[in-house]
């Protein structure tokens, strides 16, 4: 028992410093939980504990730093949210099956965006021209029904769609990112709570050490070396992501057959 609190703390750690940072520490904690012999339905619930401690720590970090506009943080949370709602109630519904695919399609679709000039734009400071049309309104609220039905790799597709679309510099495309992905875990954690889908022992454990990560994140996230890691963070865990998964695939079926 000792020795899995203090995986599930090292875990909550790394899941909050990489959701600062970048995104993809749910990479860290799903996996885990479900190896724990947690339900996947109940690890994805479970999760979304050290997501929105870690989250909030964050958050509080960069409106301290006073890098937070409230009319903008309004803009960009507004269609998120409505998403990230739709998304939790179907998580709860959808069958395990299609979930794993969904996983390995986002996965997939993020790892080919960072190749496509992302890097460029991650790296670039861009100019007050903020864009935000009925176009960015759709894409966040695409982003914020996935943070809802699967918060892994969510917070890739948050700072992608801040940094590409709605042209923000990355230090403020974090701080952004990490306050929705406070309010979307705070809904998505409230659905699976009512359907008794959260182990509050373990996410409890977890939430202990993304409290450690997500301060140390936030503080990282603020350094101009950002730039460059932060890209090389999401290279390196997309692709063990995807690399974990297609070991999974190719040795168990996708779909299980019907009875």
């Amino acid at each position: 028992m000792p020795t899995e609190i203090i995986i599930a703390i090292g875990a909550g750690l790394l899941c909050g410093f990489l959701n600062t940072v970048a995104s993809s520490g749910s990479a860290v904690t799903l996996p885990l939980l479900i190896l724990m012999g947690i339900a996947p339905s109940i690890a994805n619930g479970t999760n979304r504990v050290p997501v929105l401690v870690g989250a909030l720590i964050a958050s509080i970090a960069f409106i301290r730093a006073g890098i937070i506009d409230w009319s903008l943080a309004f803009k960009i949370l507004t269609p998120t949210v409505i998403g990230s709602i739709l998304g939790a109630y179907l998580a709860v519904y959808m069958p395990q099956e299609y979930i794993k695919l969904l996983i390995f399609i986002a996965l997939l679709c993020a790892f080919l965006l960072l190749f496509s000039g992302i890097k460029k734009l991650i790296e670039k400071e861009f100019e007050e021209n903020l864009r935000y049309s009925g176009f960015e309104i759709v894409i966040l609220f695409a982003v914020g029904l996935w943070l809802g039905l699967i918060v892994l790799d969510g917070a890739t597709y948050m700072l992608l769609a801040l940094i590409a679309f709605v042209r923000l510099p990355l230090v403020k495309a974090n701080a952004y990112k990490n306050l929705a992905i406070l309010a979307t875990s705070a809904i998505a954690l409230a659905v699976f709570s009512i359907k008794d889908e959260v182990n509050w022992e373990i996410g409890g454990i977890m939430a202990l050490g993304s409290i450690v990560g997500a301060f140390f994140g936030a503080k990282f996230a603020l350094n101009p070396l950002a730039k460059v890691w932060t890209f090389r963070f999401l290279v390196t865990v997309i692709l063990l992501e995807l690399i974990h998964m297609g070991m999974q695939y190719f040795s168990t079926p996708l779909f299980s057959p019907s009875l």
